[in-house]
């Protein structure tokens, strides 16, 4: 299983985690988080990632395409992480070239209450019902880019640290071409249960591997987690 850690700052924080075995590194661009960092940080903190091994990764909530797509291309990036319902309706926007994580908030009980990727009521309930179906089908088709390379799946309230009933969640397999990310709550002392109960391709930790600051990562709480 792989390691994205998130809300990383500074160039030293990715280095050390990159190092210590992190596949990804998130940067959060979206302006109104604690953890967000301009996009002239974010080309160094993306630089010190990849020099270290790792992959970095975009963070935006409530920007549009054209801002996505512009930030990842300022700073540098392969992947852009869609985590607000406005990043996310960009997604039929976004080029092909730019890979993209979707997140999917879950409740604390384990339901999902966010739409897969290029879904709305409309299409879910009407792609191919009705004597007009094969052309809503055509329509569904012909509306941009639905295809994310993994999904996340998070608490609905995102850097909370607040876990969710793993044993009920269920997980949108197939819903992208690499497989799927946990997010929320995970720190040391739990993501081996997580692991064992969910099997996610990539766990993803943030204020779990923070010191007390809960932006500034912690290189002993990074270790322990890896």
């Amino acid at each position: 299983t792989q390691v994205k850690v998130c809300g990383v700052t500074t160039e030293d924080d990715a280095q050390f985690a990159a190092e210590a075995g992190a596949t990804f590194i998130g940067m959060i661009l979206w302006p109104k988080s604690k953890r967000s960092i301009s996009l002239e940080q974010g080309k160094k903190v993306a630089a010190a990632a990849r020099a270290a091994g790792a992959e970095p990764v975009g963070v935006f909530v409530s920007e549009n395409a054209q801002e996505i797509v512009s930030a990842c291309e300022e700073v540098g990036l392969e992947y852009a992480q869609l985590h607000g319902d406005a990043s996310r309706d960009a997604l039929k926007d976004i080029p092909n070239r730019l890979k993209v994580i979707y997140v999917m908030n879950s409740s604390p009980e384990g339901e999902l209450q966010t739409p897969l990727p290029g879904q709305d009521d409309s299409t879910v309930n009407n792609v191919i019902t009705g004597e007009q179906g094969w052309r809503k089908a055509s329509d569904w088709m012909s509306r941009g880019r639905r295809t994310v390379d993994y999904i996340l799946v998070d608490g609905i309230n995102p850097g909370s640290g607040e876990t969710v009933d793993w044993s009920k969640l269920k997980v949108p397999r197939g819903a992208s071409k690499k497989g799927w990310i946990l997010a929320g709550g995970l720190e040391a002392g739990n993501v081996g249960e997580a692991l064992g109960q969910l099997h996610p391709n990539i766990v993803d930790v943030a204020s779990g591997v923070t010191m007390n600051d809960g932006v500034q990562k912690d290189p002993e709480r990074v270790k322990a987690f890896m």
